[in-house]
Parts: C-alpha cells; sequence; structure tokens
C-alpha cells in the first residue's frame, strides 16, 4: 500500500468516525427529547372544575392528562376572564370538580381548597378536600356557601399535590358574579 492509499484510508476512517458521533450525539439528543416529552406528559394535567364551569375550554377532560386541566400559574392558571355565572350571596351552592390525574404519595398525602374572592386579591377558604388517593378522573363535589358580597369574583380551586415528583399547585377559575 502506498503512502497515498495510507493517508486516505486514514482520513475516511476519521470521516466516518466523525459522521457516526455526529449520528450518535444527535441520536442522543432526540432520546433526551423523547423523554422529557414524555415526561412532561406525564405530568400534563391535574385539575378541572365542572361546576362553576372553569375559565377556558373542557376539552378532553374524560381522558387523563387533558391539556385544559394543566394551569400552574396562580391564581387561575393564565387563563382570560369569562362570562361566568350569576349567584346569590349567602346560597348553598355544589362546587364539582375533577382530579383529572393522580399525584397522590402516602407519605406526604395533598388536598384540594376551594377559594373565592376578588382577582389578584386576598381570597376565602371555604372548603378543604383532603386528597386521599382517589384515582385519576374522579369526580368530587363540596357545598359552599358563597359569602354575602355583592360584585364579580372568582371562584378557585387548587390541588396541592404535596409531592416532591409533581408540581407544588394546579389551579382552575370560574368567574362568578353575585347580587
Amino acid at each position: 500500500m502506498s503512502i497515498k492509499g495510507t493517508i486516505c484510508s486514514s482520513q475516511r476512517h476519521k470521516r466516518i468516525s466523525s459522521l457516526l458521533n455526529t449520528n450518535l450525539r444527535s441520536a442522543m439528543s432526540l432520546f433526551h427529547t423523547i423523554a422529557l416529552i414524555c415526561l412532561v406528559s406525564a405530568c400534563s394535567a391535574h385539575l378541572c372544575l365542572l361546576n362553576p364551569m372553569q375559565r377556558g375550554s373542557e376539552s378532553g377532560i374524560n381522558k387523563a392528562g387533558a391539556s385544559d386541566c394543566l394551569l400552574m400559574t396562580a391564581p387561575c392558571g393564565g387563563r382570560v376572564k369569562g362570562t361566568g355565572i350569576t349567584l346569590t350571596g349567602g346560597q348553598s351552592y355544589t362546587v364539582v370538580f375533577q382530579k383529572n390525574l393522580d399525584h397522590w404519595t402516602k407519605a406526604t398525602p395533598g388536598n384540594f381548597v376551594i377559594s373565592f374572592g376578588m382577582e389578584g386579591g386576598q381570597l376565602t377558604t371555604l372548603a378543604t378536600l383532603p386528597d386521599n388517593g382517589e384515582p385519576s378522573l374522579t369526580l368530587y363535589q363540596q357545598e359552599v356557601t358563597i359569602p354575602m358580597m355583592k360584585g364579580n369574583f372568582i371562584l378557585q380551586v387548587t390541588y396541592n399535590p404535596n409531592n416532591p415528583q409533581a408540581p407544588a399547585h394546579f389551579y382552575q377559575c370560574a368567574d362568578v358574579h353575585v347580587i
């Protein structure tokens, strides 16, 4: 074999090695991206408010992991104000919500909190319910008394999973006009 043949063979080997390294890096990057998407999907939906109807849509809520149930920004998940419902101060009202994806842990069980008040202001807790490990898609209902205040308010439900492997809070709000 000549020197020229040895140099060409060596250069070819370097190019092939470089291509393999580039492809391996691309494959690993793709693997990490897919793993991240799977992780986000596993943690992507948690609480839906059914009565009163939550802000935004309720698309896909009969499937665990619905994206309309993933709201982690207080107080209302970043959803814009809607038309809402009209209620009378002092009346009893049944709030219905869904644990869309379970994050319960036996060591540190969380809870659900129903609150009422002005958006951007201090909210008053109307009820707190424990998360006892019910499965995803479980419906909860809780009777509350609408405060004796007139005006436009939010009724907020917060899921506090108290699970180190999950986000700290999930929020849903409904707009309420009290007469």
